[in-house]
């Protein structure tokens, strides 16, 4: 199923036992210092928090939702998206969930977490919750899900609050322009998680300059204090609980692989494959903190390879994509996939994002870009 995206559907290769010593290196590109890594990788303070991160709230915790909450889903064509590689053929469209009122109502659009598409297991409770409370509800993906990237992002290299927030603004318009005659909406609301948080706030931002949405609050829930900080103590996280080998992962993964698959064998319910199906998955075999640890530091290192094949593609960079021959319809990507697994946030800093952002910024140096990644 196409829709599982690069990583996700590739998740055996991406744990395939194949040698770390197959990576490409296609390109090399101008050296930009690594930025020395933020703090310890710290955070999730005690057994307690890994616990929670990974497991969710306890049933009994749960507030009481609605027993139903109406869905459609929305696919956009937006007017100015670039032009679609064609490894990424079945995202030219943006896909958004809509839940609507009867009544008029106020909308609340919600923003996914990192790497996440609109209808995760964490937007489907926001989604009950905000139905239940009386809103219309829209939920969207975060500029670092691949499918946003394709069909929406005006550049192709996620990452940069203040651009990701200026395609999110106009995808919203471009959605609320295309919702039933029936639905009256009476205010707007943005709220989002983790990443989405830090999307939300931009968003309402921009439209307190712009007035076309005249969004009225913005919620963020658990947010990045510094986008930069937060995910070099990701970096730093990964390679504490699993190494820079491959023997680390391996040895850890493994039993989470084959969770996984009996998984996704496993009638489903057309939610996305995302950061809460592999914790699942490894919640069902793990036990210490370290393997807790390693689990969280795991997910986001999957996003980020999603990010980074994306921004590789279309920045022409060529990290780990030859710029000369992109992968076709139907070509295998393993390669990329295990190349993919051992790069860093820093390293896609430093060679994608960096470069082609300070190309296009006359006179932005790394350290100006740190400083806007980490204050936006």
């Amino acid at each position: 199923m196409m829709k599982f995206r690069l990583a996700l559907a590739a998740l055996a290769v991406l744990f395939a036992s194949a040698p770390f010593g197959s990576r490409l290196a296609l390109a090399d590109t101008p050296a930009i210092p690594v930025p020395p890594a933020p703090g310890p990788a710290t955070g999730l303070a005690d057994s307690a928090a890994l616990r929670a991160t990974v497991f969710g709230t306890p049933p009994q915790d749960i507030a009481p939702l609605p027993e139903k909450v109406p869905i459609f889903e929305m696919d956009l064509a937006l007017p100015w998206a670039r032009p679609v590689p064609a490894v990424f053929w079945f995202d030219k469209r943006l896909r958004v969930w809509f839940s609507a009122q009867k009544n008029p109502a106020p909308l609340a659009i919600v923003i996914s977490g990192t790497g996440s598409d609109g209808n995760t297991a964490k937007l489907s409770t926001l989604r009950a919750v905000l139905y239940g409370a009386g809103y219309h509800v829209l939920t969207m993906p975060s500029p670092t899900f691949p499918g946003f990237i394709v069909s929406t992002s005006s550049t192709g290299v996620a990452g940069d609050l203040e651009q990701d927030g200026h395609d999110l603004y106009a995808a919203m318009g471009e959605i609320i322009a295309h919702l039933p005659r029936k639905v009256h909406i009476t205010d707007i609301d943005v709220l989002g998680y983790s990443l989405g948080g830090a999307n939300a706030a931009v968003v309402k931002s921009i439209d307190a300059t712009e007035h076309k949405l005249h969004i009225h609050r913005a919620l963020m829930i658990n947010p990045p204090v510094s986008l930069f900080a937060t995910v070099g103590r990701l970096d730093k996280l990964f390679a504490i609980t699993l190494g820079n080998g491959d023997a680390g992962v391996e040895q850890f993964y493994q039993p989470t692989l084959r969770r996984a698959r009996e998984t996704l064998t496993a009638p489903r319910t057309g939610l996305e494959i995302d950061e809460d199906f592999l914790l699942g998955a490894a919640a069902a075999v793990l036990r210490t903190d370290a393997q807790f640890s390693a689990a969280i530091a795991l997910t986001f290192r999957i996003a980020l390879s999603n990010v980074f094949f994306a921004g590789d593609l279309y920045s022409g960079a060529g990290v780990v994509v030859d710029p000369r021959r992109p992968p076709r319809v139907g070509d295998s990507l393993e390669r990329i996939s295990l190349a993919l697994r051992g790069k860093t946030f820093g390293e896609y800093f430093t060679r994608i994002f960096a470069p082609y952002y300070m190309k296009r910024r006359p006179g932005s140096t790394p350290e100006s870009l740190i400083a806007q990644i980490g204050s936006t």
